[in-house]
């Protein structure tokens, strides 16, 4: 059976799939929604999805979906979440302008990427701004497997403003 994530590869929600169900086959979809229509259709058997990070509160348009879905909550799992400014390869971190990322993820960074002076731009989540990332004045906020993933560089760890930082995940299903 599988799992239904949003993003892709690299996501936050894709290494909670890897944690929190390893036996399952994690499968990427575009939105929240997708994750939502894709486990009440019966297409994937559960889905994984960011209810709340412990620094900036709770993802309302889950929290919204969920409240107008069927499915269930069957288990919640909290996952640390460690953000890093990705480049590309050859890019130096006085080059980078803005920092692309899922609106959760800058909120989760606001005051770094301030003491940085950076601007900051909107992705659908934090594994697609890295893996669409082309241009060299731009970094991505996103994980260290994203990095891998897409062939990035890690131009500053652990950027998001408090240490400890962590979102629970819930896993929904019928």
């Amino acid at each position: 059976m599988s799992v239904a994530y949003h993003g892709v590869p690299g996501a936050f929600s894709h290494e909670a799939c890897l944690s929190f169900l390893p036996g399952e086959e994690p499968v990427g979809l575009p939105s929240f929604a997708d994750v939502v229509s894709s486990v009440e259709r019966g297409e994937a058997k559960f889905g994984m999805l960011p209810l709340e990070n412990n620094n900036v509160g709770g993802v309302d348009e889950v929290r919204k979906l969920l409240e107008r879905s069927s499915l269930k909550v069957l288990a919640e799992h909290a996952l640390p979440v460690r953000i890093h400014l990705l480049g590309l390869p050859g890019s130096r971190i006085e080059d980078i302008r803005t920092a692309v990322s899922h609106p959760m993820a800058i909120k989760q960074c606001a005051g770094n990427l301030r003491a940085l002076r950076l601007e900051s731009e909107e992705a659908p989540s934090t594994s697609v701004a890295a893996q669409s990332l082309s241009d060299p004045s731009k970094a991505a906020l996103a994980s260290r497997a994203a990095a891998d993933a897409y062939g990035l560089v890690v131009l500053q760890e652990n950027v998001h403003d408090r240490e400890v930082n962590e979102t629970i995940f819930v896993i929904v299903g019928q």
